[in-house]
């Protein structure tokens, strides 16, 4: 079990959330920003919302930003407690998150193995949350562990832990806009698992 003087959310949804905020520090090497976000929904403005930010950097080319959601989140309170800690202790906690998450993951393999792909995908996504009461393993080496999943297995966990880039949505926004001034106001939506794959050729 991590230590329990971190405040790590209760619900199921909220420790995901928190997971993938530890897996960008653990790939980025630093700790987010907290930030409040506002939107937009006809006319209304809704908020505040609250994201985990990334800026871009020398190492990485692009920023990124995950989703925490309202202020009474769990995820909210966890990243605001992780933000006002030292860096090399954000590091060291989201090492060990990840040694966790590798023996979490092969545990699993052996009970979805024979799973049906919807059944095999709620429990991949049950057992994630049970990634910072695991044991840690040995190496923090995910990838191996990847590649035992069924590809559809893998994609699931990748988007689940993952999320959208950032700046996907803009690119998402571009192509309507087009659309709209090629078709007249008349546009298609785009097929948004194919635009990725194209924007992912394009980066």
């Amino acid at each position: 079990m991590v230590g329990s003087r971190i405040p790590i959310p209760s619900d199921p949804v909220e420790r995901i959330r928190a997971l993938r905020v530890l897996r960008e520090v653990y790939r980025r090497g630093k700790k987010p920003s907290l930030e409040v976000t506002y939107r937009t929904v006809n006319g209304s403005t809704c908020g505040p919302y609250y994201v985990a930010r990334w800026r871009c950097d020398s190492r990485f080319k692009h920023g990124r930003t995950l989703y925490l959601g309202k202020p009474e989140n769990e995820s909210v309170s966890f990243v605001e407690w992780l933000v006002s800690l030292d860096r090399n202790e954000v590091l060291k906690l989201a090492r060990h998150l990840m040694r966790n998450l590798r023996s979490v993951l092969k545990t699993l393999l052996t009970e979805i193995s024979n799973l049906p792909y919807k059944r095999a995908r709620r429990v991949l996504a049950r057992g994630l949350a049970l990634t910072f009461d695991a044991r840690p393993s040995n190496s923090p080496r995910i990838r191996d562990v990847l590649e035992e999943l069924p590809d559809r297995l893998e994609s699931f966990l990748i988007r689940t832990l993952g999320g959208w880039p950032a700046h996907y949505s803009s690119h998402l926004n571009k192509i309507i806009r087009s659309r709209r001034k090629s078709l007249d106001g008349k546009h298609e939506i785009p097929d948004v698992l194919l635009e990725l794959e194209r924007w992912k050729l394009e980066y």
